[in-house]
């Protein structure tokens, strides 16, 4: 899909053309691999908040219509990325006895195994941080756990609440690995009505029974009940972001995989918000808390929890201690693309050049592919990459977006490794199909950078071919 000129529809669908001509292409880098050389120094255009792709993805579908303003509603994730590093999993598939873990305001996420298909919705994990802060139990296995002590941290209330109840006063009413706290069938008529306070103590409180509060749905596997107002935003439907536009989709989809499981019932406090005294209805969560403060504004009265961050502190207090960092190894031929912006989450193929000497394509159309007789992306030097705009009876195909990229945008590469890098964008390049800047393309350069190019313009149908190819450099974010 990179350079080719003389095409006909018998040779190649003329939709799927996204390449330059072959004459673009140095000879020093066809049919010879490029000496990798380390990687230099490079100038990233934007900072890397997000410890991998697959991260910034998930945050992007239900954060970035909130974060951009279409929808006013609380957040899932939260306004930015906090933290990142390895913490212990010695249960790690991997063998390396760590797992990549990246802090959010709201909650954690997590790869357990770099090596797993980073397609698949199980490649990414929400942490059990409720049960861990909950029983004072950290878990560093799946059955491994380190005695701390129960966070004695405010679940939903200002931080200097001295009277509003902690994770640690949940502990008498919750299930976690430190005993369970099971409670009765309330689903036909039972109201979620009691209080607790700082001590763990619950007292009935009869003006608390309201339309919201009454039990919708009880959880068998866990014997705890969630009231209507919980019941019905963990399975509302809003704005998404879906590819680059939005949808109106389930918010959590499903529910189970970002809350987890309820792990207490719900119970009524009088908190510090603001500096002003409210009634909060609190629910914990195998993964996360809900909250319900009637008097907040509608979009906002239901929220999570600020539970990644009472996490970090519970784990690594308040010193500027942090995950360790992960050290990279050399960079590996590519295996996927994610470009987040765009929804773009897809295979890398491995193209050299055909009989004319042209830079190969991807034979799915929903697939990139990767100049192999080039850098390694990730090394030094200018990386290529192209996709199709379109194809056969497909109007758009896997870079039919990418004139949507904007300076600062990024792109992440997995390598077959499992070792996932990133890119920002600098600028975008729209040139004749023949006149477009080979050197700057494919040339030399002691810089780390991605490039990615598909077709544009106006398509000759008598020559097959595009008019205009669309090039998007990507500087290495270190």
């Amino acid at each position: 899909m990179i350079f080719r000129a003389n095409m006909t529809r018998r040779r190649m669908p003329a939709l799927l053309m996204a390449a330059l001509l072959s004459t673009l292409i140095p000879s020093s880098l066809t049919g010879v691999t490029s000496a990798l050389a380390a990687p230099s120094a490079a100038q990233p255009s934007s900072a890397a908040p997000f410890a991998d792709g697959a991260f910034e993805s998930i945050w992007t579908r239900n954060d970035l219509p909130v974060a951009d303003e279409t929808i006013g509603r609380s957040w899932t994730w939260g306004p930015a990325p906090l933290a990142s590093g390895l913490e212990t999993y010695l249960d790690a598939p991997d063998g390396s006895g760590k797992r990549l873990v990246q802090y959010f305001d709201k909650a954690r996420m997590e790869i357990n195994n770099p090596g797993a298909d980073p397609l698949s919705n199980s490649f990414v994990t929400n942490g059990l941080l409720t049960v861990e802060l909950i029983s004072g139990r950290m878990q560093v296995g799946d059955s491994t756990f380190v005695n701390n002590v129960p966070a004695a941290i405010d679940l939903a209330s200002d931080p200097d609440d001295a009277n509003a109840p902690t994770y640690s006063s949940f502990g008498t009413v919750a299930n976690t690995s430190a005993g369970e706290h099971r409670q009765p069938d309330k689903s036909d008529g039972g109201y979620a009505s009691q209080r607790i306070n700082r001590q763990g103590d619950v007292r009935d409180d009869s003006a608390m029974q309201l339309p919201e509060s009454k039990i919708a749905y009880f959880e068998p596997a866990t014997g705890h009940n969630v009231p209507h107002v919980f019941w019905d935003f963990l399975n509302s439907k809003s704005t998404v972001q879906v590819g680059i536009g939005t949808a109106n989709k389930l918010l959590l989809d499903p529910w189970v995989v970002a809350m987890g499981l309820p792990i207490s019932d719900a119970y009524w406090a009088n908190v510090k918000i603001g500096g002003q005294n409210q009634d909060v209805l609190i629910q914990a969560f195998e993964r996360r808390v809900l909250t319900y403060v009637p008097g907040l504004p509608q979009e906002w009265q239901v929220q999570m929890g600020n539970i990644g961050q009472h996490y970090f502190e519970w784990r690594y207090g308040t010193a500027g201690v942090s995950p360790q960092k992960p050290t990279k190894p050399a960079p590996s031929n590519p295996a996927y693309i994610v470009i987040p912006r765009l929804g773009v989450q897809t295979k890398v193929e491995a193209v050299g050049v055909d009989k004319n000497s042209n830079m190969d394509i991807p034979a799915d159309p929903y697939n990139a592919a990767w100049y192999k007789y080039g850098p390694v992306p990730g090394t030094a030097g200018n990386a290529v990459i192209d996709g199709h705009l379109d194809w056969y009876g497909i109007k758009e195909a896997i870079f039919y977006y990418l004139d949507r990229l904007q300076p600062g945008d990024r792109i992440y590469i997995r390598d077959d490794q499992g070792v996932d890098r990133a890119f920002a964008v600098s600028k975008n390049l729209l040139c004749p199909y023949d006149k477009c800047p080979v050197d700057e393309i494919f040339g030399a350069t002691s810089a780390t950078r991605l490039n990615l190019i598909t077709c544009a313009g106006v398509f000759n149908r008598s020559q097959q071919n595009y008019n205009k190819r669309l090039v998007v450099f990507a500087d290495a974010i270190q």
